[in-house]
């Protein structure tokens, strides 16, 4: 069968006739004979038609740098070969372009065929392939990979005869794998199909060149693109391939790359990978398969990017764009907390990737701020059906002349989601509004309580506007060592975790109660835990007792910030009992905690509490700031909880949507089940490394460990980010996990072959 009615290719009389032998079984011969009989291929007439193909592959592969400039491929395209006279492997290259009936473009392919004649031995580097959208499915993806063959074929022929049978390599470069990564996961279950396995990258970790010119990087290193070896052995369906042909699969690629590419910038790569095959000995290396079908893709995880980036020198894998972003950032805005500049369209799932390219697996999600992952389907599918154009338009002032479709969301899922018992709702923008709100609130009830119930005199308006309101002004909050509720001004009177949060800004001299938190393991500290909360609580009432004007006691399920430190439900249901006692309100802090991190949707439902609190607080998973109040806690009067925006619209709109999937999906039921596994996992390392590791503890995910030291704990931070995982500190010396709702088990154990990695080193 011929695949011509070809122009004449460089180096070739014309495209030569593929075999259905070349065909892997998997593949479907009968696709692709009728993709043969539909499409015609040829190489390119002219320049001008090489142009066209090129234009089309760089406008896919360009924007990643992953293709050679088109100066340099239209020099292979004329000369047909680059290599130097008398090289024992010598590159050729091919464009292939697929045309429909109508002579319309349906795909492109470009190609390198190495010839090593003393071995009787081609390769062939499948460069890009690209087929276009209409023509998807159609069998002509599976025609380019394979005319290839025949190309290999042709140049081995036109050596003569040889005293060995011909070996003929297909090789592809391809991108390790990102789990939510869509065209790289198709990609490799068409590779798979097709018969090809990978070499693993832990035995050859190899990189393409960096392929920009030297004005692009100027002085900076170069930066090689790491990528997995595909490999298929024509004719034999080989498992495992000797490590002298590993090599060889090495020098070919570098044979087509060293002809445009700096000597230095590919010895570079090439001792790297073949250091760590020679580390491998002189066994058969296993080729690892590839899946066929979606059920499979557990067989990529051994190919997962954050995986095998640490494989390779860290100047290959981190930050000059986060670098320069930082630069241009910290002049107008200080840019010193940044941990990197993410590239927010190609996060995905668990993923989070940064403008460089790396993937880490995120175990921080924003401090807590990312309730499904990134870019989940169901709210970029909402986006693009138009759900929330009500939103995208303008931004209203809600309390004034706010949109219908709010009405709904406020009366429909924001209503669904609100605490046993907390009817009322205030909505704003962050978790320090809604606290600096719902002390407020507190202390609204507390003045009218004060009152017994009328109206504030014309005195109390009159001095309201000197600033000396009569008791007023002594009015306090009780908050816990350790806890955090914002930086905002008046929240910050209520925030003991970090002094330099506080330094340098006034602040109410609030009273402040030890936090028991408890020691771990819980069963070996008992008897101390029990006394650290009864001597909290005994605290908490002896303020209560000596001062009527204390107004509110404000509290989180789990400490975040202070350390992610823990007391028992106990605790939590005497502390509304004397809340209740005494009169005065009771506000649960779940900034962070709220929206299912911790299993149910509130930590709080946790405590089995015979009477509700009074005020729960709410923002990051949530998208926007608020709380929950009783009927009790509103005021008589409009406008005391007031400002323009109320809120934000678009992220209610968010909301309402990240409710429907947590509820349809089941998450708070995942985020028990994978909660389990990560605080057993967590033990486990913390019993390996004893003198590094400590205290593993966690409700649902909402989990966290410590280091020895606040030190160690920043370097191990910083080493997991290295090798793909990215996490943050609390308190001191721990390190917490805040991941997506959509964590999985598999991905826990990723995070602790990471983390047993790092703590090797550490310990």
């Amino acid at each position: 069968m011929n695949v011509s009615g070809a122009s004449a290719a460089p180096g070739l009389a014309s495209l030569p006739s593929w075999r259905e032998e070349d065909v892997y079984a998997g593949e479907g011969i009968a696709k692709v004979r009728a993709a043969a009989a539909r499409y015609r291929l040829a190489e390119p007439a002219d320049e001008a038609e090489f142009a066209v193909a090129f234009q089309l592959l760089d406008d896919t592969f360009g924007p990643t740098g992953e293709i050679e400039t088109a100066d340099m491929l239209a020099r292979w395209f004329r000369a047909g070969t680059l290599s130097p006279p008398g090289a024992p492997i010598r590159a050729h290259y091919h464009v292939v372009i697929a045309r429909d009936a109508d002579g319309s473009i349906a795909g492109v392919r470009d190609c390198f065929v190495t010839v090593e004649p003393a071995a009787n031995r081609a390769h062939v580097l499948l460069s890009h392939s690209l087929v276009l959208p209409e023509h998807r499915r159609s069998g002509v993806a599976a025609l380019l990979r394979h005319v290839p063959v025949a190309l290999a074929r042709a140049h081995l022929e036109r050596i003569g005869p040889a005293a060995s049978p011909p070996e003929i390599l297909l090789f592809a470069e391809m991108d390790q794998v990102l789990a939510a990564e869509r065209i790289t996961v198709i990609r490799l279950l068409a590779y798979g199909k097709a018969g090809f396995r990978v070499i693993p990258p832990t035995v050859l970790p190899f990189a393409q060149p960096d392929f920009r010119d030297e004005v692009q990087h100027g002085d900076e290193a170069p930066r090689p693109l790491p990528f997995l070896c595909v490999v298929r052995q024509v004719g034999v369906d080989a498992t495992s391939m000797p490590p002298s042909r590993v090599q060889d699969v090495v020098e070919h690629a570098l044979a087509v790359h060293r002809c445009h590419a700096r000597g230095d910038h590919l010895d570079a790569i090439r001792d790297h990978a073949l250091a760590a095959l020679a580390a491998w000995g002189p066994a058969p290396v296993p080729l690892l398969a590839l899946p066929s079908g979606p059920s499979d893709v557990a067989m990529l995880y051994p190919l997962l990017r954050p995986l095998t980036f640490q494989l390779y020198p860290p100047t290959w894998r981190v930050g000059p764009k986060s670098d320069a972003l930082r630069a241009r950032h910290g002049r107008v805005q200080d840019a010193r907390t940044v941990h990197f500049y993410q590239d927010a369209t190609k996060s995905r799932g668990n993923y989070i990737v940064d403008v460089d390219g790396n993937t880490l697996l995120d175990l921080y999600g924003h401090i807590a701020c990312v309730p499904l992952g990134y870019n989940h389907p169901a709210l970029l599918d909402a986006w693009r059906s138009g759900r929330f154009d009500w939103a995208a338009g303008y931004r209203p002032a809600l309390g004034i002349s706010p949109p219908a479709e709010w009405v709904d969301i406020v009366d429909g899922a924001l209503s669904r989601v609100a605490p046993k018992g907390l009817p009322h709702l205030v909505t704003v923008t962050t978790g320090a509004e809604a606290v600096e709100n719902a002390i407020k609130s507190a202390f609204v009830r507390h003045a009218r309580q004060r009152r017994g119930g009328a109206a504030p005199t014309a005195e109390d308006l009159q001095l309201t506007m000197l600033n000396r309101q009569p008791h007023t002004n002594d009015m306090k909050v009780i908050s816990f060592e350790g806890g955090f509720h914002g930086r905002s001004l008046g929240s910050l009177s209520a925030t003991r975790s970090k002094p330099i949060h506080k330094l340098d800004f006034p602040a109410f001299e609030w009273p402040v109660a030890p936090f028991p938190a408890n020691r771990y393991p819980l069963d070996q500290h008992a008897a101390e835990n029990a006394e650290a909360e009864a001597l909290s609580l005994a605290t908490v009432t002896a303020l209560l007792d000596a001062d009527p004007q204390i107004a509110a006691v404000i509290v989180e399920p789990v400490q975040g910030e202070g350390g992610d430190r823990h007391a028992s439900a106990h605790f939590f249901r005497e502390l509304r009992r004397i809340t209740s006692a005494h009169g005065v309100t009771f506000i649960v802090d779940e900034v962070q905690t709220g929206a299912g991190g911790t299993g149910p949707f509130w930590a709080h439902e946790a405590w089995g509490l015979s009477e509700p609190p009074d005020i729960v607080t709410f923002s990051k998973k949530m998208q926007l700031g608020g709380y929950y109040m009783r009927g009790e806690m509103v005021p008589a009067e409009p406008l005391r909880i007031f400002n323009t925006f109320l809120g934000d619209p678009l992220r209610g709109a968010q909301l309402e949507v990240i409710i429907e999937v947590i509820e349809r999906d089941a998450l708070l039921a995942n985020v028990v089940q994978v909660g389990q596994v990560l605080v057993a996992e967590l033990n486990a390392l913390a019993g390996r490394f004893p003198g590094l590791l400590s205290a593993a503890r966690g409700a649902g995910t909402f989990a966290a460990i410590d280091v020895r030291d606040g030190p160690t704990r920043d370097r191990m931070v910083k080493a997991l980010q290295q090798l793909g995982v990215e996490s943050g500190g609390s308190g001191d010396r721990s390190i917490r996990f805040r991941p997506a709702l959509v964590f999985q088990e598999r991905h826990v154990h990723e995070a602790m072959d990471r983390f047993d990695a790092v703590a090797k080193v550490l310990a």
